[in-house]
């Protein structure tokens, strides 16, 4: 009978100590970076074509995204929104990098300045297929100036502007790219 009280007394022991729950650590915030174009700002120049032309418009074929700076990803900061005008030249390339501040696009607060800084850097990395104005050689009107066989293709220089959020998320870092207006 010893023998079975200590056998169950030992289970009891084993069990409880089995059972035990270890604390779980909270996981790291994730950090998200989301990209769109948006409209140009106000008063920004357009580019009016005639019949006879037809706009390509750039395809971005290099890209980094910023990065959301680790140091601040303990902070678990609410989601911030930036703004740049980026010139990309008739080549493709980025000439310069903007940081936009209108109605559309307003950001305030103490950490602005280092999410920024990371955005500007990136964005100048980019590169682009150039930007492209087709037009028929004689000035003929077409329906679509690039699809016709005597089309001539002129790489033009042009402004973007996109809208980055930055934003995190219980635990890995994370980028995406996202498309829209």
């Amino acid at each position: 009978m010893r023998w079975r009280q200590l056998l169950v007394a030992a289970l009891g022991v084993a069990c409880s100590a089995g059972c035990r729950t270890v604390p779980v650590e909270a996981p790291p915030p994730v950090a998200n970076v989301e990209v769109a174009l948006v409209p140009p700002p106000p008063g920004a120049t357009r580019m009016q074509l005639d019949p006879s032309q037809a706009f390509v418009f750039p395809l971005l074929v290099e890209s980094s995204m910023p990065e959301y700076p680790p140091d601040l990803l303990a902070l678990r900061l609410a989601p911030l929104t930036l703004c740049v005008d980026v010139d990309i030249d008739e080549q493709g390339g980025v000439s310069q990098v903007r940081r936009r501040d209108d109605m559309e696009c307003e950001a305030a607060g103490p950490h602005v300045p280092r999410f920024a800084a990371a955005l500007e850097d990136s964005v100048r990395s980019w590169r682009f297929d150039p930007a492209l104005v087709c037009r028929t050689p004689d000035g003929r009107a077409a329906k679509d100036a690039c699809a016709e066989p005597d089309a001539i293709d002129t790489p033009v220089a042009l402004q973007l502007s996109y809208a980055f959020v930055f934003s995190q998320h219980d635990g890995r870092p994370q980028v995406e790219l996202k498309s829209g207006r």
